[in-house]
């Protein structure tokens, strides 16, 4: 089948729409009653197998792989995550989980958190913000990281905008990016190619829902609250400490 425009591409069905359904490998819990499991919609590939998932996870860490690194690149626990900015259960987790992560795991050198902006063309101008994320990596992690917290701490804003440009521009220079540069890189939409990279990558990963995370290879699924995101990063910390083959890399 034809890949559709990144703006119009229908990654997810309507059962989706549940993408914090919590599907942990690590055995820590499953998804409560209340929340419907994720399920692939009619027509979606088959899940990928787990030789493909080693495979695709280690490319989706070497050089010049789509995504903006937020840890250090030795760390013994890598956490590679997909998600959507115009995804609320992605923002959720980005603006209630991730602060405190990054303190603890992060910013300490336990975790290399490599994050990857995508649309899944299920949210109003989440292409363009995948877009205007790419755009601010441009000028360096700190750029990328004050727009990841602009875009996901106003959603509603942009979504409900009929031309999201100005917006996201303004979000750039009050962050203190150049904002011509912002300006020029998203009205050229130079950021296609990386945005179609990341697309292509999730759909190896077999990515279903946002947010979804590998942690060194081991797929977890939903906004998981803090405390239980953070049992998975220690548990991974243990086993990277007990087995150094993994550290970084695929324990599947």
């Amino acid at each position: 089948m034809p890949r559709v425009p990144v703006s119009e591409l229908p990654r997810l069905g309507a059962p989706l729409l549940f993408a914090a359904a919590i599907l942990v490998s690590f055995g820590l819990r499953t998804a409560p009653p209340s929340v419907a499991p994720v399920v692939l919609a009619p027509g979606e590939p088959p899940a990928p197998s787990a030789a493909a998932v080693r495979e695709y996870f280690a490319s989706a860490l070497a050089r010049g792989a789509p995504g903006v690194d937020l840890g250090p690149t030795n760390a013994p626990v890598t956490v590679l995550e997909f998600s959507d900015f115009g995804c609320p259960y992605s923002g959720r987790f980005a603006t209630q989980t991730y602060p405190s992560l990054a303190r603890e795991f992060v910013r300490t050198g336990k975790v290399r958190w490599k994050y990857v902006p995508f649309a899944m063309g299920m949210f109003t101008n989440g292409a363009a913000a995948a877009r205007a994320g790419t755009c601010a990596a441009e000028q360096g992690t700190a750029a990328f990281s004050a727009m990841h917290d602009a875009l996901f701490g106003s959603q509603r804003a942009w979504e409900a905008a009929a031309d999201p440009a100005a917006l996201f521009r303004s979000y750039a220079t009050a962050a203190g990016l150049d904002g011509r540069r912002f300006a020029a890189c998203f009205a050229a939409d130079s950021t296609g190619g990386r945005i179609r990279a990341a697309n292509e990558l999730a759909d190896h990963l077999g990515v279903a829902a946002t947010p979804t995370f590998f942690v060194n290879g081991t797929r977890v699924e939903g906004a998981l609250p803090l405390a239980e995101f953070r049992a998975v990063l220690q548990d991974a910390l243990h086993r990277a400490a007990a087995q150094p083959e993994i550290r970084g890399g695929s324990e599947l």
